[in-house]
């Protein structure tokens, strides 16, 4: 008789996936940090080793991220999730959010303005400055309750049981409009790993769903568990456990009284926002105070600008490794990525302006009739690309008659542009 196969265990996968999520989160800062270091240190050293440090410190980084991973996955197959998921939480709902919030303030735009000269998608803030404070509150109070839940997995007192249920349901109705509004972003998870708070929300959905589950067949299993008889001592200790509840059916009245309970957390939630901030919908303003995503109400105003010129549209649509945009810049009042061909090529006209203004003006009315329409043909990276490699001849000779002519330091006219 045959004996049956061994059913093929999909553990390891949560294992790899659990090891590479902490060496990324971990990780990634320290990596970003030193990166940064060693460029500009090569900045110092020479301009031109800047992009060999760049791409050396990548391939160390991606280096040193695969040997972590593989050493954490090895920890977790050998000793268990336990100490690793402690790490896990603190992650997710601690160093992520605060991540996140730090990405939205300092590198998203809160304007909803966008010109015809802007770069590719706007990139607008995800969550608005009115509300946060209150967010966070929430977002903490609903970490807390995961944690007392992890941490006493036993029967609470009534009251006490009844909120951590609750608030649990709170924290993963919280963290699926988090996910809603994040949706149209995450797109932006090719930056990775400096966009990993985007799948925040759904790596913490997780994580107290399961907790919630969790502790519903605990209270399952208490229910049909029989009365303990009475001690035979008076001192004697309690060998009560907490039993396993892989199997067990969820508590149903537990989870009716959490479902009734978690809608009037957040009434309460609300009152407190509206009160406090004086406008009846100052809960949900977080979301809605904002443009270009999924709960925003804020309108996007398009502003046509009509002096948008290629050599722009090329530093922004083109390949960053391939056009290297260095800084921004600002145009008739307007943002634009500067890359070192554009900050040339208007050096050189700086030149002819300062040396020979008839010129100067002839050479610019000329840019203009052509220089407009061919930008807005530009539409695909590649069209960009091709048309930074066409305008390289044109670049050396620039830039040859910026040292040849020019009386003063060219790099520092070059430098002026834009600024």
């Amino acid at each position: 008789m045959e004996t049956p196969a061994p059913r093929r265990s999909w553990s390891w996968l949560g294992d790899a996936g659990l090891a590479l999520l902490l060496c990324t989160g971990y990780g990634a800062p320290v990596a970003l940090a030193l990166g940064g270091a060693a460029s500009a240190l090569m900045t110092l050293i020479s301009p031109y080793l800047t992009g060999v440090a760049m791409m050396l410190s990548a391939l160390l980084a991606f280096g040193g991220w695969l040997v972590a991973g593989i050493k954490v996955y090895q920890g977790v197959r050998d000793k268990g999730r336990g100490g690793y998921m402690v790490a896990l939480d603190v992650l997710v709902l601690a160093a992520l959010p605060a991540w996140g919030l730090a990405l939205n303030f300092a590198t998203l735009s809160s304007s909803c303005r966008t010109t015809s000269c802007d770069p590719g998608p706007s990139m607008f803030r995800v969550l608005g400055a009115r509300g946060i404070v209150g967010l966070v509150a929430v977002h903490a109070l609903t970490a807390l309750a995961y944690a007392v839940s992890r941490r006493r997995p036993a029967r609470l007192r009534p009251g006490a049981e009844l909120m951590v249920h609750a608030v649990l349901l709170v924290g993963i109705g919280l963290q699926a409009a988090l996910a809603v509004q994040f949706a149209d972003l995450l797109w932006a998870l090719v930056a990775f790993p400096v966009t990993l708070p985007l799948a925040a929300p759904l790596v913490t959905a997780g994580l107290y769903a399961h907790e919630l589950v969790a502790r519903l067949r605990r209270r399952g299993v208490d229910a049909l568990a029989p009365a303990p008889a009475a001690p035979d001592a008076v001192y004697r200790a309690s060998t009560a456990t907490v039993p396993a509840t892989v199997d067990a059916p969820v508590h149903r009245p537990t989870l009716l009284a959490a479902l009734v309970t978690a809608p009037a957390l957040a009434g309460a939630y609300a009152v407190v926002m509206a009160a406090a901030h004086r406008r009846p919908a100052a809960a949900i303003e977080v979301f809605t105070d904002t443009c270009g995503h999924a709960l925003s109400r804020l309108p996007i105003a398009h502003v046509v600008v009509s002096d948008c010129h290629y050599l722009c549209t090329v530093a922004a649509r083109g390949t960053p490794s391939l056009v290297r945009p260095e800084r921004l810049g600002r145009r008739n009042g307007h943002p634009i990525l500067v890359n070192r061909q554009l900050a040339v090529a208007n050096a050189f006209e700086d030149l002819l302006h300062a040396r020979w203004p008839r010129f100067g003006r002839a050479a610019r009315a000329t840019y203009d009739r052509l220089g407009l329409p061919v930008s807005r043909y530009i539409t695909r990276t590649w069209m960009a690309d091709a048309v930074f490699l066409a305008m390289k001849p044109l670049e050396w000779a620039f830039y040859a008659t910026l040292l040849l002519l020019d009386r003063d330091d060219p790099e520092a006219r070059i430098d002026r542009m834009y600024r």
